[in-house]
């Protein structure tokens, strides 16, 4: 009776296996039942482009733009330049993902001092000369909100007419861009 019943159940478990077998055979699959698949259409995964967005002009890497020229006047107050700089990146606009932007002023030469910062809450340049060091960071914010950078510049107390002869140079920046992930 015993033997029986266990050839009925091996004949069973003999027709569940075929089951399994055939249906596996039937829709291609296998046995790595984590192993899944979906189809997509063409088109739904888009590559985003980051760039860097100074005023309006639209910097792709190693492009440079350049500000209006300023004059200074000896013993007079440093040049205060604002400058609207942005992330920006041709993804939707609902997408989670903020930049933070940091601009560093190469060194000038002297008697000229160059100096950055970013708006004060109020969105104003600071006026205390403290404010403004060789770099500035802004907070992380959406694709396309800019933040306002202001340059200073500005002569060295003492700096005398011999020593400007007739100076023009020009200062540089470093404008770095860096995506970060979503709070």
């Amino acid at each position: 009776m015993n033997s029986v019943k266990s050839l009925q159940a091996l004949k069973a478990a003999g027709l569940i296996v075929a089951a399994v077998v055939l249906g596996l055979m039937t829709v291609q699959g296998s046995y790595a039942l984590w192993n899944a698949a979906v189809s997509a259409p063409p088109a739904t995964v888009q590559a985003a482009d980051f760039k860097v967005k100074i005023g309006e002009k639209l910097l792709s890497t190693g492009q440079t733009v350049a500000l209006p020229a300023i004059t200074l006047e000896l013993g007079g107050q440093p040049n205060i330049t604002p400058v609207v700089i942005a992330g920006a990146a041709n993804v939707t606009g609902d997408s989670p993902f903020r930049s933070t932007t940091t601009v560093t002023v190469n060194p000038a030469a002297a008697p000229l001092v160059v100096r950055v910062a970013t708006t004060t809450v109020n969105g104003t340049c600071p006026q205390a000369a403290a404010e403004y060091k060789t770099s500035a960071v802004a907070p992380a914010q959406k694709t396309d909100v800019g933040t306002t950078f202001c340059f200073q510049t500005a002569l060295l107390a003492g700096t005398t007419n011999q020593q400007l002869g007739g100076l023009e140079t020009k200062i540089t920046a470093t404008v770095k861009v860096d995506q970060v992930p979503p709070e």
